[in-house]
């Protein structure tokens, strides 16, 4: 059995207070990227395995603000490789032999609704609707059917930067229709 030092307990201490502040705006943070509550809880908790497994040579451990900004960057990663793959990676859940919270209906419900999902869908139907046919089908086909800018173009009767064009716009759109205040905490910035 090891020694525990002081610096070991602050360390500990840091993260708990890390996760204390940021574990529902991190779960929210997921829950509206990926419109799933379900999913959004397995690769929140990926996320704080991950931050876990890395805590000890973070750098940024004694600046709140940074170690918050450390954490939304694990999970952009974490999103990212879940819209490249479509699965969810659990190596570090693994790694630590954790368990993913099972999330009850009414969980889920109150999940959607802290998150704003709703509201969400609503706006980003809207400003997809409002692009133009080929740039809205552009976006559906990379976003919702996942296919690669060679699959777009290969279905759309077009060059492969021409497909990459239509999706690059189309989502800046939309990316566009989203208010600041939405973005901010689309984002996971500080207030």
């Amino acid at each position: 059995m090891g020694v525990t030092t002081d610096q070991d307990r602050e360390t500990a201490a840091a993260f708990e207070a890390l996760y204390d502040r940021m574990a529902t705006r991190l779960l929210v943070f997921v829950a509206r990227r990926l419109q799933d509550a379900e999913a959004a809880t397995e690769l929140w908790a990926e996320c704080w395995a991950a931050a876990f497994e890395g805590w000890p040579s973070c750098r940024y451990a004694t600046d709140p603000e940074r170690a918050e900004r450390w954490l939304f960057g694990i999970a952009r990663k974490r999103i990212a490789s879940y819209y490249r793959s479509g699965a969810i990676e659990r190596r570090a859940i693994e790694r630590l032999h954790w368990t993913v919270p099972i999330i009850e209906e009414s969980e889920a419900e109150e999940l959607e609704r802290l998150a704003g999902l709703e509201a969400l869908r609503e706006l980003l139907g809207d400003a997809l609707a409002a692009l133009p046919a080929k740039r809205r089908q552009a976006v559906q086909l990379r976003v919702v059917g996942g296919l690669s800018y060679r699959e777009i173009a290969e279905r759309m009767g077009s060059s492969e930067q021409a497909a990459r064009a239509h999706v690059s716009r189309g989502l800046g759109r939309l990316a566009s229709a989203i208010s600041r205040t939405e973005a901010q905490e689309l984002l996971g910035e500080p207030r």
